[in-house]
């Protein structure tokens, strides 16, 4: 298409050179503007400029066709009930939450215990090169293609999952179940839960077992002693405690909150348990005492006084225990009541300057989701 056009814009543009010529007065014998100089000279800067012109024009055109291609794809699958990602995107998912998809959709989780549920044809595990069946867990990391004419189902069998995803797609979010991650954010802005930076699902990692270390932590926030315990000149015994662990550990000992597995060690990388956390939280509330080492009650006496639900009680008990709960019964003690006083744990921290008023009703914007009952 573009020889034609060169040829007839060239011919174009010496007969208009020839034209100025003989109409400034040159002649067959002695032209103004000779043949060889027009095969020589201007015939190839001509065709320079007419190619680069249509370079232009051929670059815009299909740039406006993309746009229009990809505007008519998303019409389609917003049709579908569909949108499209163009580019890889991260999502956090609570237990409830489903990511479907159709052909093309490529899905990697990242963090947590995701479902594979087959509505039809297949989805095929890129990274080992094999076709998944309906109700598998995917591997982290892997990368999941959904094949022509399928459609399936991603879903956390845990309480939360993150992924990314790229592809058509559609999200459904559970109405009936927690959302984990609003509650982290939630207590994030009260300076009570940081998260752990890895940058994954906001950087909480709520999937993960917490640790000793991180339960001490929590525990001083709740209390509002972060402050004292973050100045504090305290030493401490054990040899097992991480630089960015080790003043809350030192407040905690020097006040007699804990003692540690044994004498030279804290045992900050072992996992907490539902009830050894739920007793710092009765501690915090004033119904229970520094050094209790049975915990055996302590979900029980947290069901009677009414600081858990019996679904959460349930919960607890059944399954285990994760970052996500930590901040959930965390963020559901605030509004107890402290032992022989009217006043809520919130309330005991607004006073203690830890977070303002304003604060605390900002943050509880962030949870819409109903608790386990």
């Amino acid at each position: 298409m573009r020889k034609p056009l060169i040829a007839a814009a060239l011919l174009l543009s010496a007969a208009l050179c020839l034209t100025v010529a003989f109409a400034s007065g040159g002649d067959a014998a002695n032209p103004l503007i000779s043949l060889s100089y027009l095969q020589s000279v201007f015939s190839p800067q001509a065709e320079t400029q007419i190619e680069q012109k249509l370079d232009q024009a051929d670059s815009t055109l299909q740039g406006t066709m993309d746009q229009q291609i990809t505007g008519m794809k998303a019409d389609v699958l917003a049709a579908l009930g569909l949108n499209t990602a163009l580019s890889p995107q991260e999502v956090t998912l609570n237990y409830g939450d489903v990511l479907s998809g159709t052909t093309g959709l490529t899905v990697t989780p990242l963090a947590g215990d995701i479902q594979l549920t087959l509505v039809e044809g297949q989805v095929v595990d890129a990274t080992d090169g094999v076709e998944m069946s309906s109700g598998a867990t995917l591997s982290p990391n892997h990368r999941y293609i959904v094949a022509e004419s399928a459609t399936a189902w991603f879903s956390p069998l845990s309480s939360t999952a993150v992924l990314t995803y790229q592809g058509p797609y559609a999200l459904s979010r559970s109405t009936t179940a927690p959302n984990y991650f609003a509650i982290a954010r939630a207590l994030r802005d009260l300076g009570l839960f940081l998260g752990t930076g890895s940058g994954i699902g906001e950087g909480f990692d709520l999937h993960a077992a917490p640790t000793r270390a991180e339960g001490i932590v929590m525990f001083i926030r709740i209390l509002g002693e972060e402050a004292d315990a973050l100045s504090c000149t305290y030493t401490h015994p054990f040899t097992d405690v991480p630089g960015w662990v080790d003043r809350y550990v030192a407040w905690a000992y020097h006040q007699g909150y804990t003692n540690g597995v044994s004498p030279t060690l804290f045992g900050s990388a072992q996992t907490i348990t539902a009830a050894e956390y739920e007793e710092f939280l009765l501690r915090a509330l004033g119904y229970s005492t520094a050094g209790v080492d049975d915990y055996t009650t302590s979900l029980s006496r947290a069901l009677a006084l009414g600081a858990l639900t019996e679904g959460e009680y349930q919960a607890l008990t059944a399954g285990t225990f994760l970052r996500a709960h930590v901040a959930y019964v965390s963020y559901y003690t605030l509004d107890m009541p402290l032992n022989g006083s009217r006043q809520t744990l919130a309330q005991r921290l607004q006073a203690a300057g830890v977070f303002s008023e304003s604060q605390l009703a900002s943050a509880r914007i962030e949870v819409n989701s109903p608790r386990i009952s």
